[in-house]
């Protein structure tokens, strides 16, 4: 609780974006912030750890061994830079919160948790001179976005095979294994972006236009993973020597229902005691929209490698669509006239590594880096005709490890990436950005754990 308010003491604001790409639509998508899932560049449709809450799989929480809370944070410093001129920000707020609830080593789950979705949160502004009215400055800010509260349901299934341990013996193994999930979740925030004209001479009014759009939607996701032993070794004396894993995923939600409170406010506004004051409105508009938010899918999957020590090597990649383009007739109204929607496609590719275990040392951290490349679903229409795809691309890095002094399976969370978002127009600005996280996933020790009935006290 301290960190979390230390971050957000040390940020100019609780919002994720320093962006005016996010005065298009909804708002840009953050990516996920959770910690171990963001050093892996977002991961998500496969699980790559049975000690993370995966609040975008609904499949993933039959795989926990114990029940689980994750809570998390982050910050970011963002550089915008168009031509030899530049800004940045710092920003900072809450990531993933997420709760599984399930007896110990139960292949039953119920998951719940709120996690941020999209931010509209920019800030820009210049300043003209006009021969009859002085210096003018323009001034473009945004706030708010959208979070989504999830609640779903998870189980698992599990198959055995004999393994030859020798020339003469043989282990039974969980060899492959089913996780089925399903997801409600709801949608709500409210996006709001100002406009501002202000005359710096005193003696003229100045302009103000504020726009806000409250979002709500209602959907469902569904979400499986499996995986499959090709390949295990033991000894004589039945002592594990190494494995390999196959494992994949996917999820799918079909298209919901967007409902949006509008409203547009224009008024004239003077500057009293150092406060922007609203004296005469020339303009109201109020209206409910609604539109059809396209269906998604992500597919994902991955090679493991298990050695004798406690060792591994993964791999895994990751593959998210969403077909915004179909939203240009329903969703028109949450874009500006420069700009339309357009299908979203992202891939990731990640790779994590733990050590093997040392003598008189059990617990080892987990390492991780990744790598996406994704279009994102703003499309900018240029003077000429042309069309260009908003672009980004991250790198990311990080770790976790057991909590000291802690018996149980808790866990500490770090992580870092850094992008770039861009176009192919050399009018429109790029934006580099540098991410870090800090989360923590609590679980219960062996001796005291969470929803199991005390046999003695």
């Amino acid at each position: 609780m301290c960190l979390a308010l230390l971050t957000g003491g040390l940020a100019w604001g609780q919002e994720t974006d320093f962006s005016p790409f996010a005065r298009f639509g909804l708002g840009t998508a953050q990516g996920n912030l959770t910690p171990a899932l963001a050093s892996m560049a977002g991961i998500t449709s496969v699980s790559t750890s049975g000690l993370i809450v995966n609040a975008d799989q609904p499949a993933a929480a039959a795989a926990l061994l114990n029940p689980t809370f994750q809570g998390s944070v982050h910050t970011q410093r963002m550089e915008l830079t168009e031509g030899t001129q530049s800004a940045n920000a710092i920003t900072g707020g809450p990531g993933n919160f997420g709760l599984v609830v399930k007896q110990p080593r139960s292949l039953k789950a119920l998951q719940l948790g709120l996690t941020p979705m999209t931010s509209k949160s920019f800030g820009v502004s210049r300043t003209v001179t006009d021969t009859t009215l002085g210096d003018i400055q323009e001034s473009y800010v945004g706030s708010g976005g959208l979070a989504r509260a999830y609640l779903g349901l998870a189980h698992g299934w599990r198959g055995r095979t004999w393994i030859e341990a020798g020339a003469a013996d043989s282990v039974l193994i969980t060899a492959r294994g089913l996780d089925m999930g399903f997801q409600m979740d709801h949608w709500f925030g409210d996006a709001i972006q100002t406009s501002a004209l202000d005359i710096q001479n005193i003696t003229f009014r100045d302009v103000r236009n504020v726009v806000s759009s409250r979002h709500r939607a209602t959907g469902w996701v569904l979400g499986a993973e499996a995986f499959q032993v090709i390949r295990a070794k033991y000894d004589e004396f039945k002592q594990f020597r190494g494995s390999w894993t196959l494992r994949l995923g996917a999820t799918w939600s079909p298209t919901r229902n967007l409902s949006t409170a509008f409203t547009r406010l224009v008024e004239s506004t003077l500057i009293l005691n150092g406060a922007v004051q609203g004296i005469d409105t020339s303009a109201f508009e109020q209206a409910t929209l609604t539109g059809g938010v396209p269906q998604a899918w992500t597919l994902g999957g991955g090679l493991q490698w298990d050695g004798g020590r406690g060792n591994r090597v993964g791999m895994f990649f990751d593959h998210k669509q969403q077909a915004w383009g179909e939203a240009n007739q329903d969703l028109g109204h949450l874009m500006d006239g420069s700009a339309r929607w357009g299908d979203a496609v992202s891939t990731s590719v990640g790779v994590l590594w733990t050590p093997g275990r040392k003598p008189g040392k059990l617990n080892r951290s987990t390492f991780r880096v990744g790598y996406m490349q994704a279009v994102l679903p703003v499309v900018l229409d240029a003077n000429d005709m042309t069309s260009h795809p908003l672009q980004e691309w991250r790198v990311s890095l990080g770790m976790n490890t057991p909590l000291k002094g802690s018996r149980s399976a808790s866990q500490l969370h770090l992580g870092m990436d850094v992008g770039q978002r861009s176009t192919d127009l050399t009018s429109v600005h790029q934006e580099f950005s540098l991410r870090g996280h800090l989360g923590v996933t609590l679980t219960p020790f062996a001796k005291n754990l969470w929803l199991t009935p005390r046999l003695y006290d």
